[in-house]
């Protein structure tokens, strides 16, 4: 993980377990000997977001927007047509593979290899695209 990436982490862990300025700069200074975390090196950096994980601070990583269909799966221009769709209405591309395992009882959006299932999720998403006027062509 690049410097930048762990510096933002800890400035969120900072801010989640609610420390203040001075007893931040001061746990620094007796953990590292640094009143900054700008000059903690790489190893140092990594096991300050270790120690605020083991405090209780959480770090996701962000959501993808988009959700990627390989050209060699089974019927992927429809599953990218649905995978646009999707996008189009606004939700996050995990739940596409949430709604494939609870509608089609398979745990990834791409590994639905009935073009019948297909139908009825392009189908629906059209349908909800129409329903808040959107264009449903997703491209």
């Amino acid at each position: 993980m690049s410097r930048t990436a762990l510096l933002a982490k800890i400035h969120i862990g900072k801010k989640q377990l609610g420390l203040g300025d001075s007893i931040y700069r001061a746990m620094l200074e007796g953990r590292y000997g640094v009143d900054s975390s700008a000059r903690l090196n790489q190893v140092q950096l990594r096991d300050l977001v270790e120690y605020f994980k083991s405090q209780g601070a959480e770090f996701k990583s962000p959501k993808s927007k988009y959700y990627r269909v390989p050209g060699n799966v089974p019927y992927a221009r429809q599953k990218r047509y649905i995978a646009g769709l999707w996008v189009k209405l606004g939700w996050n591309a995990e739940g596409l593979d949430t709604r494939a395992k609870k509608q089609f009882k398979v745990d990834k959006f791409i590994w639905i290899n009935d073009e019948s299932d297909l139908q009825t999720l392009a189908k629906d998403l059209f349908s909800r695209c129409k329903q808040r006027s959107l264009e449903p062509e997703p491209w």
